[in-house]
């Protein structure tokens, strides 16, 4: 189950909205202004729905950081000939849906994005792929070790948000122990030589977070 971000001006579609995701096992925060959806993207939501009416000059900024941050968007629009422009304005995994939408419909597109995002991570100019098992950094393949690319995809799956190292070794690694962190430490150097040396910003008394610029 994912956390997922709803941005929908309309309280009352957007409680519909929360409760139906509740139900089928999600996270969900719900925010009714771009202002408050932004903050909300510190938690490490994993895709957001999004009502396609909040305008342009207020949203632009939240759809670059979600662009960046590689989250898939569900977008909601009562106009069907709108589908296309959104598609092609956001660059990244996306979807839109016609309202007004039957539950069944709504719960089978986040599914289907949540699913797509699970194995194409993107971040700024990094792209994973988990079923091929390749990384691009801006379209050129990087070439990284089998311990190096799961060290990298625990990042990405918290992007811009600080991952201590006991996680790293516990989802990169799948070591249960502690006191063995320098094993991560060691990894991290070799990544930043291939990533470059600001991309991975070492946290003082955490681990690390994954810069997106």
């Amino acid at each position: 189950m994912a956390e997922v971000l709803i941005l929908e001006p309309n309280r009352q579609e957007c409680r519909r909205m929360a409760e139906l995701l509740s139900r089928s096992g999600h996270g969900v925060t719900p925010a009714h202004s771009v202002r408050e959806a932004e903050r909300a993207l510190a938690a490490g939501r994993r895709m957001t729905v999004l009502d396609a009416q909040v305008s342009f000059s207020q949203g632009c900024h939240f759809l670059r950081m979600l662009m960046d941050r590689g989250l898939p968007v569900l977008f909601i629009t009562s106009d069907a000939a709108n589908a296309d422009h959104l598609r092609a304005m956001y660059h990244g995994d996306c979807d839109v849906l016609q309202s007004p939408f039957d539950n069944e419909t709504f719960l089978n597109a986040v599914d289907q994005l949540l699913e797509n995002g699970l194995s194409t991570l993107r971040c700024g100019g990094l792209r994973l792929d988990v079923n091929a098992h390749c990384v691009t950094k801006d379209g050129e393949p990087l070439v990284l070790t089998a311990q190096e690319f799961e060290l990298l995809q625990a990042l990405m799956r918290s992007p811009d948000a600080p991952v201590t190292r006991e996680e790293l070794l516990r989802t990169a690694w799948g070591y249960q122990g502690m006191g063995i962190t320098r094993t991560v430490d060691v990894h991290v150097q070799r990544l930043r030589r291939k990533l470059g040396p600001t991309a991975i910003e070492t946290v003082y008394k955490t681990g690390y977070r994954l810069r997106l610029a």
